[in-house]
């Protein structure tokens, strides 16, 4: 997400007074591969038995790569619509981040004994699942012009 943040700021300045499209290539095969390697759980190294696994995991894994598939010139825009600007924005990208160093703060304070682990748990699975519903809404219009 952070690099993602990134690129869009360096992409605006780099872009704007020409139209690079093997840079934008070159991100978008280097986002998707990155996210492919780094965060799709293989199932060898993954308990696929574990709770924690179907509740923050896959469903992150799965934010993650879909962004970075978008991240691809071919698949960015599609009648007047683009993915960074108009579909997952800066703003998302930010909520997201911030979500995640709430979400660790409260486990901080469960393993110290502040709050109860539970509830925690319970928490961090409603703000993942929040998460994933805000951005299934906001992409949805998107990816049905996508495959029409």
């Amino acid at each position: 997400l952070s690099a993602r943040t990134c690129w869009n700021t360096i992409s605006d300045r780099a872009t704007s007074n020409n139209n690079n499209d093997a840079l934008n290539w070159i991100w978008g095969i280097s986002a998707l591969c990155y996210a492919i390697i780094k965060f799709i759980p293989n199932p060898r190294d993954v308990d696929l038995t574990n709770g924690n696994t179907w509740v923050f995991v896959i469903p992150m894994a799965a934010g993650l790569t879909v962004d970075a598939l978008f991240q691809l010139p071919l698949l960015q825009c599609n009648d007047g619509l683009c993915w960074n600007e108009d579909v997952i924005t800066q703003i998302d990208l930010l909520w997201v981040l911030l979500s995640g160093l709430v979400v660790a703060f409260v486990f901080t304070l469960a393993f110290r004994g502040v709050l109860g682990i539970r509830r925690s748990y319970w928490g961090a699975a409603l703000v993942v699942h929040a998460i994933v519903a805000y951005l299934i809404a906001k992409a949805l219009p998107f990816l049905r012009k996508q495959v029409l």
